[in-house]
Protein backbone atom coordinates (compact mmCIF):
# COMPACT_ATOMS: atom_id res chain seq x y z
CA UNK A 1 0.00 0.00 0.00
CA UNK A 2 1.67 3.03 -1.21
CA UNK A 3 0.38 6.58 0.65
CA UNK A 4 1.79 10.46 0.86
CA UNK A 5 2.13 8.86 4.71
CA UNK A 6 4.71 6.32 3.31
CA UNK A 7 8.00 5.92 0.97
CA UNK A 8 7.51 6.98 -1.74
CA UNK A 9 5.87 9.71 0.07
CA UNK A 10 3.54 11.11 -3.09
CA UNK A 11 1.31 9.08 -5.36
CA UNK A 12 2.20 10.27 -8.84
CA UNK A 13 0.88 9.35 -12.06
CA UNK A 14 3.17 7.06 -12.73
CA UNK A 15 2.34 5.34 -9.42
CA UNK A 16 -1.64 5.50 -10.36
CA UNK A 17 -1.12 3.95 -13.48
CA UNK A 18 1.31 1.30 -11.43
CA UNK A 19 -0.43 -0.18 -8.20
CA UNK A 20 2.13 -1.41 -5.48
CA UNK A 21 1.10 -4.90 -4.16
CA UNK A 22 1.67 -6.11 -0.73
CA UNK A 23 3.79 -9.06 -0.47
CA UNK A 24 2.04 -12.38 -1.38
CA UNK A 25 -0.65 -10.80 -2.81
CA UNK A 26 -2.57 -7.78 -4.49
CA UNK A 27 -4.51 -5.24 -2.64
CA UNK A 28 -8.37 -5.69 -3.35
CA UNK A 29 -8.46 -1.98 -4.72
CA UNK A 30 -6.22 -0.14 -6.74
CA UNK A 31 -6.95 3.15 -4.95
CA UNK A 32 -9.35 4.55 -2.21
CA UNK A 33 -9.49 7.60 0.69
CA UNK A 34 -7.30 7.19 3.64
CA UNK A 35 -9.65 8.92 6.28
CA UNK A 36 -7.85 9.98 9.61
CA UNK A 37 -8.61 10.51 13.22
CA UNK A 38 -9.29 9.70 16.42
CA UNK A 39 -12.13 7.38 16.48
CA UNK A 40 -11.54 4.16 18.61
CA UNK A 41 -13.56 5.88 21.68
CA UNK A 42 -17.16 5.33 21.71
CA UNK A 43 -18.43 7.59 23.59
CA UNK A 44 -15.87 10.80 22.42
CA UNK A 45 -17.42 13.12 20.87
CA UNK A 46 -14.78 13.77 17.91
CA UNK A 47 -14.61 9.49 17.48
CA UNK A 48 -18.68 9.76 16.97
CA UNK A 49 -17.98 11.93 14.17
CA UNK A 50 -15.26 11.09 12.50
CA UNK A 51 -16.83 6.97 12.17
CA UNK A 52 -19.80 8.50 10.60
CA UNK A 53 -18.31 10.43 7.84
CA UNK A 54 -15.95 7.63 7.30
CA UNK A 55 -19.04 5.40 6.92
CA UNK A 56 -21.21 8.37 4.42
CA UNK A 57 -18.20 8.76 2.25
CA UNK A 58 -18.06 4.41 2.19
CA UNK A 59 -21.42 4.05 1.67
CA UNK A 60 -20.90 5.69 -2.11
CA UNK A 61 -19.13 2.77 -3.14
CA UNK A 62 -15.43 4.39 -3.20
CA UNK A 63 -13.17 2.25 -0.70
CA UNK A 64 -12.75 3.63 2.74
CA UNK A 65 -9.22 3.24 4.96
CA UNK A 66 -9.98 4.24 8.42
CA UNK A 67 -6.68 4.87 10.70
CA UNK A 68 -5.98 7.18 13.89
CA UNK A 69 -3.39 9.86 14.49
CA UNK A 70 -2.81 8.06 17.96
CA UNK A 71 -4.66 4.78 18.42
CA UNK A 72 -5.57 5.27 21.74
CA UNK A 73 -8.87 4.48 23.60
CA UNK A 74 -9.84 7.05 26.69
CA UNK A 75 -11.04 4.83 29.76
CA UNK A 76 -13.81 5.81 31.56
CA UNK A 77 -11.12 7.56 33.85
CA UNK A 78 -9.99 10.06 31.02
CA UNK A 79 -6.64 8.46 30.57
CA UNK A 80 -5.64 7.11 27.32
CA UNK A 81 -4.90 3.55 27.04
CA UNK A 82 -3.06 1.74 23.85
CA UNK A 83 -5.31 0.52 21.55
CA UNK A 84 -3.42 -2.59 21.10
CA UNK A 85 -3.73 -3.49 25.01
CA UNK A 86 -7.75 -2.32 25.40
CA UNK A 87 -9.24 -3.45 22.01
CA UNK A 88 -12.04 -1.68 20.30
CA UNK A 89 -15.30 -1.65 22.21
CA UNK A 90 -17.61 -3.83 20.20
CA UNK A 91 -20.11 -1.35 19.62
CA UNK A 92 -17.13 0.63 17.47
CA UNK A 93 -16.32 -2.79 16.17
CA UNK A 94 -19.70 -3.22 14.88
CA UNK A 95 -19.86 0.66 13.10
CA UNK A 96 -16.74 0.55 11.67
CA UNK A 97 -14.62 -2.53 12.07
CA UNK A 98 -14.09 -3.40 8.01
CA UNK A 99 -13.05 0.06 7.42
CA UNK A 100 -10.25 -0.47 9.75
CA UNK A 101 -8.84 -3.05 7.21
CA UNK A 102 -10.00 -2.09 3.72
CA UNK A 103 -6.98 -3.41 1.47
CA UNK A 104 -6.13 -0.29 -1.25
CA UNK A 105 -2.82 0.26 -2.96
CA UNK A 106 -3.07 3.59 -3.39
CA UNK A 107 -4.54 6.37 -1.10
CA UNK A 108 -5.86 9.18 -2.44
CA UNK A 109 -7.13 11.56 -1.07
CA UNK A 110 -5.76 11.88 2.35
CA UNK A 111 -8.88 13.37 4.25
CA UNK A 112 -7.72 14.10 7.90
CA UNK A 113 -10.22 14.81 10.15
CA UNK A 114 -9.25 16.48 13.81
CA UNK A 115 -9.39 19.73 16.28
CA UNK A 116 -6.30 21.46 15.30
CA UNK A 117 -3.98 22.59 18.51
CA UNK A 118 -2.00 25.09 17.00
CA UNK A 119 0.16 25.79 13.60
CA UNK A 120 2.90 23.37 14.29
CA UNK A 121 0.44 20.28 15.00
CA UNK A 122 -1.18 21.74 11.85
CA UNK A 123 1.58 21.45 9.85
CA UNK A 124 2.79 17.74 10.95
CA UNK A 125 -0.50 16.56 10.13
CA UNK A 126 -0.39 17.84 7.11
CA UNK A 127 3.41 16.69 6.24
CA UNK A 128 3.85 13.54 7.76
CA UNK A 129 7.82 12.58 9.12
CA UNK A 130 7.89 10.21 5.74
CA UNK A 131 8.21 12.97 3.57
CA UNK A 132 11.95 14.02 3.34
CA UNK A 133 14.51 14.74 1.00
CA UNK A 134 17.91 16.11 0.74
CA UNK A 135 17.34 17.76 -2.11
CA UNK A 136 15.30 21.20 -1.04
CA UNK A 137 13.67 21.46 -4.45
CA UNK A 138 12.45 17.77 -4.25
CA UNK A 139 11.31 18.40 -0.70
CA UNK A 140 9.20 21.37 -2.14
CA UNK A 141 7.92 19.18 -4.81
CA UNK A 142 6.98 16.48 -2.51
CA UNK A 143 5.17 18.40 0.31
CA UNK A 144 3.13 19.73 -2.54
CA UNK A 145 2.57 17.02 -3.81
CA UNK A 146 1.17 15.64 -0.72
CA UNK A 147 -0.54 18.77 0.10
CA UNK A 148 -2.31 18.45 -3.54
CA UNK A 149 -3.92 14.94 -1.96
CA UNK A 150 -5.17 16.23 1.17
CA UNK A 151 -8.62 17.22 2.46
CA UNK A 152 -8.62 19.27 6.22
CA UNK A 153 -11.64 18.14 8.13
CA UNK A 154 -11.38 20.98 10.79
CA UNK A 155 -14.17 22.34 13.30
CA UNK A 156 -13.69 25.79 14.75
CA UNK A 157 -15.23 27.30 18.06
CA UNK A 158 -13.88 31.14 18.17
CA UNK A 159 -13.43 33.93 16.24
CA UNK A 160 -9.53 35.11 14.85
CA UNK A 161 -6.99 32.01 14.84
CA UNK A 162 -3.37 32.27 14.05
CA UNK A 163 -2.74 33.53 10.62
CA UNK A 164 0.31 30.73 10.59
CA UNK A 165 -2.78 28.36 10.91
CA UNK A 166 -4.32 29.50 8.05
CA UNK A 167 -1.29 29.61 5.83
CA UNK A 168 -1.44 25.78 6.09
CA UNK A 169 -5.07 25.88 5.46
CA UNK A 170 -4.60 27.10 2.20
CA UNK A 171 -1.96 24.79 1.39
CA UNK A 172 -4.39 21.46 0.96
CA UNK A 173 -6.71 21.06 -1.20
CA UNK A 174 -9.86 21.62 0.41
CA UNK A 175 -10.90 22.33 4.17
CA UNK A 176 -14.32 21.27 5.03
CA UNK A 177 -15.99 21.98 8.22
CA UNK A 178 -19.21 20.94 9.99
CA UNK A 179 -20.89 24.31 9.93
CA UNK A 180 -21.62 27.55 8.12
CA UNK A 181 -20.66 29.46 11.17
CA UNK A 182 -17.04 27.48 10.60
CA UNK A 183 -16.93 28.47 7.17
CA UNK A 184 -17.58 31.80 6.75
CA UNK A 185 -14.82 32.42 9.71
CA UNK A 186 -12.36 31.29 7.83
CA UNK A 187 -13.34 32.97 4.43
CA UNK A 188 -13.34 36.08 6.25
CA UNK A 189 -9.45 34.98 7.61
CA UNK A 190 -8.75 34.17 4.12
CA UNK A 191 -8.85 30.67 3.36
CA UNK A 192 -9.94 29.65 -0.07
CA UNK A 193 -11.32 26.46 -0.40
CA UNK A 194 -13.58 25.88 2.24
CA UNK A 195 -16.66 23.50 1.85
CA UNK A 196 -19.20 22.80 4.85
CA UNK A 197 -20.22 19.01 5.00
CA UNK A 198 -22.45 18.81 7.96
CA UNK A 199 -22.61 15.91 10.68
CA UNK A 200 -24.83 12.71 9.15
CA UNK A 201 -27.12 10.99 10.97
CA UNK A 202 -27.89 7.22 10.83
CA UNK A 203 -31.89 6.98 9.74
CA UNK A 204 -31.28 3.58 11.18
CA UNK A 205 -30.69 4.97 14.46
CA UNK A 206 -33.10 4.49 17.45
CA UNK A 207 -33.29 7.93 18.64
CA UNK A 208 -35.22 8.31 14.98
CA UNK A 209 -38.23 6.29 16.54
CA UNK A 210 -38.40 8.89 19.72
CA UNK A 211 -40.03 11.76 17.36
CA UNK A 212 -43.36 9.13 17.84
CA UNK A 213 -43.61 8.93 21.22
CA UNK A 214 -46.07 10.79 23.71
CA UNK A 215 -45.75 14.56 24.22
CA UNK A 216 -45.48 15.73 27.46
CA UNK A 217 -46.65 18.83 29.25
CA UNK A 218 -43.34 19.25 31.56
CA UNK A 219 -40.74 20.50 30.80
CA UNK A 220 -37.20 18.54 31.04
CA UNK A 221 -34.53 20.46 30.08
CA UNK A 222 -30.90 18.40 29.81
CA UNK A 223 -27.70 18.69 28.31
CA UNK A 224 -24.69 16.65 27.93
CA UNK A 225 -21.13 17.77 27.62
CA UNK A 226 -17.97 18.25 29.52
CA UNK A 227 -17.98 20.85 32.23
CA UNK A 228 -15.69 23.69 31.17
CA UNK A 229 -16.10 27.50 30.29
CA UNK A 230 -17.27 26.68 26.60
CA UNK A 231 -20.00 24.73 27.84
CA UNK A 232 -21.51 27.47 29.88
CA UNK A 233 -23.02 24.58 32.71
CA UNK A 234 -22.52 27.16 35.40
CA UNK A 235 -24.78 29.95 33.47
CA UNK A 236 -27.37 27.49 32.54
CA UNK A 237 -27.49 26.29 36.29
CA UNK A 238 -28.17 30.19 37.15
CA UNK A 239 -30.63 30.57 34.82
CA UNK A 240 -32.78 27.70 35.62
CA UNK A 241 -32.53 28.79 39.22
CA UNK A 242 -33.82 32.40 38.09
CA UNK A 243 -36.26 31.05 35.82
CA UNK A 244 -38.24 28.78 37.65
CA UNK A 245 -39.66 28.64 41.51
CA UNK A 246 -39.73 25.51 43.57
CA UNK A 247 -42.84 23.24 42.33
CA UNK A 248 -42.84 24.23 38.83
CA UNK A 249 -43.61 21.22 36.63
CA UNK A 250 -40.06 21.94 34.91
CA UNK A 251 -36.78 19.77 35.58
CA UNK A 252 -33.07 19.98 34.05
CA UNK A 253 -30.93 16.77 33.77
CA UNK A 254 -27.04 17.65 33.75
CA UNK A 255 -25.29 14.59 32.32
CA UNK A 256 -21.24 15.73 32.67
CA UNK A 257 -17.61 14.47 32.20
CA UNK A 258 -14.68 16.19 34.05
CA UNK A 259 -15.62 18.57 36.91
CA UNK A 260 -12.17 20.18 37.09
CA UNK A 261 -11.12 23.53 35.03
CA UNK A 262 -8.30 26.13 35.59
CA UNK A 263 -9.82 29.33 36.89
CA UNK A 264 -13.78 27.62 36.88
CA UNK A 265 -15.77 26.77 39.68
CA UNK A 266 -16.91 22.97 40.32
CA UNK A 267 -20.54 21.95 39.73
CA UNK A 268 -20.79 21.95 43.53
CA UNK A 269 -19.01 25.46 43.52
CA UNK A 270 -21.27 26.67 40.90
CA UNK A 271 -24.38 25.70 42.49
CA UNK A 272 -23.40 26.90 46.11
CA UNK A 273 -22.85 30.17 44.63
CA UNK A 274 -25.94 30.63 42.82
CA UNK A 275 -27.98 29.62 45.90
CA UNK A 276 -26.54 32.59 47.65
CA UNK A 277 -27.60 35.08 45.41
CA UNK A 278 -30.43 37.07 46.64
CA UNK A 279 -32.35 36.84 43.37
CA UNK A 280 -32.09 33.11 43.61
CA UNK A 281 -33.03 33.05 47.49
CA UNK A 282 -35.98 35.32 46.63
CA UNK A 283 -37.22 32.31 44.08
CA UNK A 284 -37.08 30.05 47.25
CA UNK A 285 -34.60 27.51 46.18
CA UNK A 286 -32.67 25.64 48.46
CA UNK A 287 -30.22 22.73 48.10
CA UNK A 288 -32.77 20.47 49.93
CA UNK A 289 -35.88 21.29 47.43
CA UNK A 290 -33.51 21.04 44.62
CA UNK A 291 -33.32 17.74 44.70
CA UNK A 292 -36.02 16.44 42.76
CA UNK A 293 -36.23 19.41 40.07
CA UNK A 294 -32.09 19.60 39.29
CA UNK A 295 -30.02 16.29 38.52
CA UNK A 296 -26.65 16.20 37.87
CA UNK A 297 -25.03 12.94 36.79
CA UNK A 298 -21.08 12.71 36.75
CA UNK A 299 -20.88 8.85 36.01
CA UNK A 300 -19.67 7.36 32.92
CA UNK A 301 -23.05 6.03 31.59
CA UNK A 302 -23.76 3.07 28.93
CA UNK A 303 -24.72 4.43 25.28
CA UNK A 304 -28.30 3.30 25.93
CA UNK A 305 -28.35 5.25 28.82
CA UNK A 306 -27.53 7.89 26.83
CA UNK A 307 -29.70 7.66 24.58
CA UNK A 308 -32.31 7.28 27.23
CA UNK A 309 -31.95 10.80 28.09
CA UNK A 310 -33.12 11.81 24.93
CA UNK A 311 -36.05 9.64 25.25
CA UNK A 312 -36.74 11.00 28.53
CA UNK A 313 -36.60 14.47 28.18
CA UNK A 314 -37.62 16.93 25.84
CA UNK A 315 -35.75 20.50 25.79
CA UNK A 316 -31.92 20.41 25.02
CA UNK A 317 -30.21 23.33 26.66
CA UNK A 318 -26.92 24.17 24.20
CA UNK A 319 -25.62 27.29 26.51
CA UNK A 320 -22.08 26.58 25.32
CA UNK A 321 -19.98 29.75 23.97
CA UNK A 322 -19.05 27.99 20.96
CA UNK A 323 -19.73 25.12 19.02
CA UNK A 324 -18.71 23.78 15.73
CA UNK A 325 -21.74 21.38 15.82
CA UNK A 326 -22.85 19.99 19.32
CA UNK A 327 -23.45 16.46 18.97
CA UNK A 328 -25.57 16.02 22.06
CA UNK A 329 -28.18 18.66 20.60
CA UNK A 330 -27.82 17.50 17.07
CA UNK A 331 -28.92 14.02 18.65
CA UNK A 332 -31.94 15.45 20.29
CA UNK A 333 -33.18 17.46 16.97
CA UNK A 334 -32.75 13.93 15.35
CA UNK A 335 -34.95 12.64 18.36
CA UNK A 336 -37.79 15.13 18.10
CA UNK A 337 -36.64 17.30 20.81
CA UNK A 338 -36.75 21.30 21.21
CA UNK A 339 -33.65 22.90 21.11
CA UNK A 340 -32.56 26.00 23.27
CA UNK A 341 -29.16 27.33 22.44
CA UNK A 342 -27.24 29.84 21.71
CA UNK A 343 -27.02 30.50 18.21
CA UNK A 344 -23.50 30.59 17.54
CA UNK A 345 -21.75 27.83 15.48
CA UNK A 346 -23.26 24.88 14.63
CA UNK A 347 -26.50 24.96 16.16
CA UNK A 348 -27.69 27.46 13.79
CA UNK A 349 -27.63 24.92 11.07
CA UNK A 350 -30.06 22.33 12.27
CA UNK A 351 -32.03 24.37 14.96
CA UNK A 352 -35.88 24.62 13.56
CA UNK A 353 -38.16 27.85 13.37
CA UNK A 354 -39.46 26.40 16.39
CA UNK A 355 -36.35 26.15 18.42
CA UNK A 356 -35.65 29.00 20.80
CA UNK A 357 -32.52 31.48 20.73
CA UNK A 358 -30.47 33.09 23.18
CA UNK A 359 -29.27 36.64 22.52
CA UNK A 360 -25.14 36.81 22.34
CA UNK A 361 -22.52 39.47 21.59
CA UNK A 362 -18.59 38.59 20.68
CA UNK A 363 -16.56 38.70 23.76
CA UNK A 364 -12.85 37.28 25.24
CA UNK A 365 -12.03 33.27 25.49
CA UNK A 366 -11.25 32.00 28.61
CA UNK A 367 -7.80 32.34 29.35
CA UNK A 368 -7.57 28.48 30.22
CA UNK A 369 -7.88 27.87 26.51
CA UNK A 370 -4.43 29.80 25.47
CA UNK A 371 -5.58 29.82 22.40
CA UNK A 372 -5.13 33.46 20.58
CA UNK A 373 -4.85 36.63 22.26
CA UNK A 374 -7.59 38.21 20.41
CA UNK A 375 -10.07 34.98 19.96
CA UNK A 376 -13.43 35.61 20.68
CA UNK A 377 -16.54 34.02 21.19
CA UNK A 378 -20.55 34.22 22.37
CA UNK A 379 -21.01 35.65 25.61
CA UNK A 380 -24.67 36.13 26.79
CA UNK A 381 -26.47 37.24 30.01
CA UNK A 382 -27.71 34.56 32.27
CA UNK A 383 -30.75 36.82 32.63
CA UNK A 384 -31.57 36.42 28.83
CA UNK A 385 -31.27 32.66 28.94
CA UNK A 386 -33.12 32.50 32.28
CA UNK A 387 -35.85 34.10 29.80
CA UNK A 388 -35.67 32.08 26.90
CA UNK A 389 -36.20 28.68 29.21
CA UNK A 390 -39.46 30.63 31.00
CA UNK A 391 -40.27 31.20 27.18
CA UNK A 392 -39.67 27.43 25.61
CA UNK A 393 -42.46 25.03 25.32
CA UNK A 394 -42.10 20.97 25.12
CA UNK A 395 -42.20 19.52 21.53
CA UNK A 396 -45.18 17.47 19.94
CA UNK A 397 -44.46 13.91 18.38
CA UNK A 398 -43.24 14.43 14.59
CA UNK A 399 -41.84 12.33 11.72
CA UNK A 400 -38.51 13.98 10.48
CA UNK A 401 -39.32 16.26 7.22
CA UNK A 402 -37.70 15.52 3.36
CA UNK A 403 -35.34 18.65 4.15
CA UNK A 404 -33.99 17.48 7.27
CA UNK A 405 -33.23 14.00 5.71
CA UNK A 406 -32.20 15.78 2.55
CA UNK A 407 -29.36 17.63 4.46
CA UNK A 408 -28.29 15.44 7.32
CA UNK A 409 -29.21 11.93 6.53
CA UNK A 410 -26.03 9.97 5.92
CA UNK A 411 -26.37 8.85 2.50
CA UNK A 412 -26.77 12.70 1.10
CA UNK A 413 -23.56 13.66 3.31
CA UNK A 414 -21.55 10.92 1.82
CA UNK A 415 -22.70 12.12 -1.76
CA UNK A 416 -21.57 15.40 -1.16
CA UNK A 417 -18.45 14.10 0.52
CA UNK A 418 -18.45 12.17 -2.67
CA UNK A 419 -18.59 14.71 -5.09
CA UNK A 420 -15.81 17.07 -3.09
CA UNK A 421 -14.00 14.20 -3.82
CA UNK A 422 -14.45 14.24 -7.51
CA UNK A 423 -13.71 17.86 -7.66
CA UNK A 424 -10.67 17.42 -5.58
CA UNK A 425 -9.44 14.74 -8.41
CA UNK A 426 -10.66 16.45 -11.23
CA UNK A 427 -8.23 19.38 -10.06
CA UNK A 428 -4.85 17.19 -9.12
CA UNK A 429 -3.43 14.74 -11.90
CA UNK A 430 -4.41 11.82 -10.47
CA UNK A 431 -6.16 10.84 -13.43
CA UNK A 432 -6.33 7.18 -12.94
CA UNK A 433 -7.86 7.68 -9.16
CA UNK A 434 -10.18 10.09 -11.10
CA UNK A 435 -11.28 7.35 -13.57
CA UNK A 436 -11.89 4.47 -10.94
CA UNK A 437 -13.65 6.86 -8.70
CA UNK A 438 -16.42 7.46 -11.45
CA UNK A 439 -16.85 3.68 -12.33
CA UNK A 440 -17.05 3.06 -8.38
CA UNK A 441 -19.26 5.75 -7.76
CA UNK A 442 -21.12 6.96 -10.53
CA UNK A 443 -21.35 3.38 -12.60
Amino acid sequence: MTSPLDEPPVPTEDTLHDPVFAAGHAAEHPFGALYQGEHETLWDGTGVAVRLHARALASTGYPVLLKSFSNVVINETGIAEPLHTVGLDPRVKKQIGALRNTSIATLVPLIKHLVVRDAEHLRGVIYPKGVISADMDELVRLRDSVAQATILYTVWERERIDPAIIKHLNRVAECWVPCEHNAEMLRRAGVERVVVLPHPYDPADVLCRYRQRPARTERRFYSIGSWQPRKGYDQLLGAFLLAFRPGAAVRLTLKLTGGQWPGYPTPEASLQQWLKDDRVRQQGWTMRNLEGPLRIVTARLPQPDIQRMHYDNNIYVSSSHGEAWCLPAFDAKVAGNRLVHVSYGGTRDFAEPTDYAVPWELGPVHPSYRWEAEARWAEYKVEDLARVLQLTEPPEPSAIDAAFEERFGLARVGERMACRVLSVLNRSNFHAARKYFKERVFA
